[in-house]
């Protein structure tokens, strides 16, 4: 039986899943179109600061401005979500006193995604994330706290590490052992900023700050610290390698730039496009060398398998459809991080001077493993951090270099990375 087929049974015997989805832009209103298009879920609430994004989410695919219900009360809320009318409110903390079945999260603030994210698990709700920042530095303790509160925290189908993920699914349940995730760039300038990237950004209509985050490759370098946390792979060297290739040479020149297997790296330039890959290997590999030449997968034995493409958002009600029919997240991170994403000096920084953040002016993200990391500031913390010394460009900024603001995110990850240490968790 399909996955939707399961879907249509779900909802028959239970009904629709209500579904909140925090954040409004591109990936958040994609993922209110997608769910709503799926069985057994529905869009029930869409949160945003600015309500305005919020509404348009709705009104994008034909839901009447009229009938939408925007408030912060409540019982006007309960009452919209019980009846299925579609609701609006202009901040998360809501959630946890509605009846909410699950949560996307989709805004990529760090902060703010900690807090919903942590509010909703301990509220009883599953989460669904696309937050590969607010992932890359807590995705133990998220799990930790879903164990805890009997539910599901898990990251998305669609961006590249759940894409990676399921590729790794497919290859294993084939019979081959992965030995290196990949993710693919195209192009890549660790230098640039907001200013520098202006006309990518109005070319593909996407905000100064996220544009530059994938241009100085930053995102990427997240994402698969994201897959290095759940796998245990680790990069080879700070950054990884950028393994120069095509799709067609991908299984020769990717092992041969790894120093052994369990790594995750990135390709770039080459003709991979948007997509993912993996390499792997068969522990039967001459029994079934005739039959992968036959596919033309070439001569083994280490074969690279490929997907050209991502697709965010559209992909969403799979990951929702195994919550809700296994509830199985997409992977789970068990134990310490394995991998950090060190904050890579993207000027000369002076003391005094507070920087700025995830796609700015300040600073771009180098991937390590955990131990290479050691008292490094993690990208995702630069926001909150003051200088307290000269940095120079090209160089990681040390913790002892900084001060960190008093919130949400920098007080989790100061726990986790003491729990790593063997100090304790703070609840």
């Amino acid at each position: 039986m399909g996955i939707w087929d399961r879907l249509r049974r779900h909802a028959e015997s239970k009904g629709d899943a209500s579904v909140a989805v925090v954040g409004a832009g591109y990936v958040g209103t994609g993922c209110v179109h997608a769910i709503a298009q799926s069985p057994a879920m529905r869009p029930s609430l869409v949160v945003n600061r600015n309500t305005t994004r919020a509404i348009e989410a709705l009104t994008s695919m034909g839901v009447a401005e009229a009938d939408i219900v925007v408030s912060d009360d409540l019982e006007t809320l309960r009452s919209a979500i019980r009846s299925g009318t579609p609701a609006v409110a202009p901040h998360a903390s809501v959630i946890a006193d509605l009846p909410i079945d699950i949560v996307v999260e989709a805004t990529g603030a760090l902060d703010y995604g900690t807090e919903t994210i942590l509010a909703a698990l301990q509220s009883g709700r599953h989460v669904v994330s696309f937050n590969a920042e607010c992932d890359a530095l807590l995705a133990w303790r998220f799990h930790q706290v879903a164990r805890a509160n009997g539910v599901v925290y898990t990251i998305a189908d669609g961006d590249q590490p759940g894409v990676e993920f399921r590729l790794m699914q497919q290859v294993e349940a084939m019979g081959f052992e992965v030995t290196a995730a990949l993710n693919c760039k195209r192009h890549l300038n660790v230098h640039q900023n907001p200013e520098s990237g202006a006309g990518y950004a109005a070319r593909d209509t996407t905000s100064a700050h996220m544009t530059t985050a994938f241009g100085d490759g930053t995102k990427m370098q997240v994402e698969q610290a994201v897959v290095a946390n759940a796998t245990g792979f680790i990069p080879d060297v700070r950054g990884m390698h950028g393994i120069e290739s095509t799709v067609a040479d991908a299984h020769i020149d990717i092992p041969a730039a790894l120093s052994a297997p369990g790594r995750v790296d990135f390709t770039l330039a080459g003709d991979f496009g948007a997509g993912v890959g993996v390499v792997a290997r068969h522990p039967d590999g001459p029994l079934h060398e005739k039959a992968m030449r036959f596919y033309k997968m070439g001569d083994g034995p280490d074969y690279f398998f490929f997907r050209p493409y991502h697709l965010v958002h559209l992909e969403i009600p799979l990951t929702i459809a195994e919550l809700l029919l296994d509830r199985e997240p997409l992977a789970t991170v068990d134990a310490p991080h394995v991998a950090e994403v060190v904050a890579i000096a993207k000027k000369d920084l002076s003391a005094g001077e507070r920087l700025d953040g995830i796609g700015g002016f300040c600073a771009y993200g180098h991937i390590d493993t955990a131990a290479g990391a050691a008292g490094m500031l993690p990208v995702g913390l630069v926001e909150y951090a003051t200088a307290t010394a000269d940095v120079a460009i090209d160089q990681p900024i040390p913790l002892d270099a900084v001060t960190l603001a008093d919130n949400t995110v920098v007080r989790e990850w100061t726990a986790l990375h003491g729990a790593a240490l063997g100090s304790g968790l703070s609840n």
